[in-house]
């Protein structure tokens, strides 16, 4: 009989476990889906804040796009943008066309909600600089400090 009470205390804290365990998990699977929310609305506010900058602040945003693609590309490149982006890119490759420095603007537009795409004249190197492109690679780092706010460790 004691061997059986035995058995039963074990197994319920076994099952105790269990289920502390899932309920932990499912807390932090939470969690996890309300960060990934944030960070995609502060994404979302970003690229809805970039649409509205007036034409000054966007052409001055594309020279700074560029300028860090030179920094990867060298000073022969092509550079890429979309259509709507024509203007303020081509202002931008005009002014900083200078010395060494020999930029194209290509005729091919590419999908993009914004920014520029640099590559070397025989295309061999790419670097994107495209808005989506620098908020994937800035995610991560989003996601840590919006985790940190969230969790009152920032």
């Amino acid at each position: 009989m004691a061997k059986v009470l035995e058995t039963s205390v074990k197994q319920a804290e076994s099952l105790k476990r269990q289920l502390i365990g899932a309920a932990e998990l499912e807390a932090r699977n939470s969690q996890l889906k309300s960060l990934e929310v944030a960070v995609n609305d502060v994404f979302e506010m970003a690229i809805k804040e970039i649409g509205e900058a007036d034409s000054q602040a966007y052409e001055k945003a594309m020279e700074h796009l560029i300028r860090e693609g030179l920094e990867v590309i060298g000073h022969r490149t092509k550079v890429y943008c979309s259509a709507k982006d024509k203007k303020a890119v081509s202002a931008a490759v005009k002014k900083l066309s200078t010395g060494p420095v020999k930029l194209t603007l290509e005729d091919a537009h590419i999908e993009t909600i914004g920014g520029v795409v640099l590559s070397t004249a025989d295309d061999s190197i790419k670097f994107d600089n495209t808005f989506e492109a620098r908020l994937a690679r800035s995610k991560a780092e989003l996601r840590k400090e919006v985790a940190g706010i969230l969790t009152g460790e920032a």
